[in-house]
């Protein structure tokens, strides 16, 4: 029998070229459909997902009256987008840890404004809870950190922890259009990490070919700095600086930043699927 099976393949002319147009097909149709198919589950299992926490995760009325007084960028979203920031804020404190120091009292509202800013940068990539960092800190005022044996405002830690200083905190809050917001700043440091960690079920959500051309486009910008601009010195330290001070003017002098850096602001709205000059509807497709 294997004599006869080794004969007819020798003088076929078909067996080998089938075989090749065999594993062709089947392979070709396996990439299409199996990847449709991981398509559609994804995507449905997502949409479910934003289903269950819209239906979970809620404000109450106070809470809701906080962010409509202290935070424009919510104040002007439409309804239905502030049922989604307002999922978002509830699902992001439920999920962490606050720590208070230095006889610093953390209250709800202390969770509300440090969620509500983590959620704001993040926004157009909902639901996002920054799930690699478990624990938040907050210290009254400036603080010393073991680490660089200085002083800090506020500070990210790759095994998890965000620290902030409270004073420096609410004075970004207060002072809405000067381009200094603590808030932002940190939490753009850690969305950064958040979208690099792989480990974790949020990451790599940013556009990766606009943030590569964001730090390429920094570090040229960096490399020619000599004169005092737009931006504060502190953007010009390095690349990541760069990110975090650019995103506090993203949000804070949207119009500023676009008329004097039209390329950043380009930028960051492709990263963060954002363009905050859209009030009622800042999120991108």
């Amino acid at each position: 029998m294997d004599k006869e099976i080794e004969n007819f393949v020798e003088h076929s002319d078909f067996v080998l070229p089938g075989i090749f147009i065999f594993l062709i097909v089947f392979w070709s149709s396996f990439f299409l459909f199996g990847f449709s198919v991981f398509k559609i589950s994804t995507g449905l299992s997502n949409f479910l997902f934003d289903r269950y926490i819209l239906f979970k995760y809620a404000l109450n009325y106070q809470e809701k009256a906080t962010l409509e007084y202290k935070i424009p960028f919510y104040r002007n979203l439409s309804p239905a987008l502030k049922r989604k920031f307002e999922c978002n804020v509830k699902y992001f404190i439920r999920k962490k840890i606050f720590e208070g120091r230095d006889n610093f009292v953390v209250t709800n509202d202390v969770k509300l404004m440090v969620a509500a800013a983590a959620s704001q940068i993040s926004f157009g990539h909902f639901p996002t809870i920054y799930e690699h960092f478990r624990k938040i800190v907050i210290y009254p005022d400036k603080y010393f950190s073991g680490a660089t044996q200085r002083y800090h405002l506020g500070e990210v830690q790759s095994n998890g922890v965000i620290k902030l200083s409270w004073a420096a905190f609410t004075e970004g809050i207060r002072v809405k259009n000067d381009g200094v917001h603590v808030g932002f700043h940190e939490m753009a440091h850690a969305l950064k990490i958040e979208d690099s960690t792989l480990h974790d079920m949020e990451h790599c959500f940013m556009d990766k070919v606009a943030l590569n051309e964001f730090h390429k486009y920094s570090s040229e910008r960096i490399r020619s700095h000599i004169d005092e601009g737009f931006l504060r010195e502190y953007a010009f330290t390095n690349s990541e600086e760069f990110f975090a001070v650019t995103i506090e003017y993203f949000f804070e002098m949207p119009n500023e930043l676009k008329r004097n850096e039209p390329q950043v602001f380009e930028y960051l709205k492709q990263i963060l699927k954002l363009d905050p000059l859209n009030h009622q509807n800042p999120v991108l497709k």
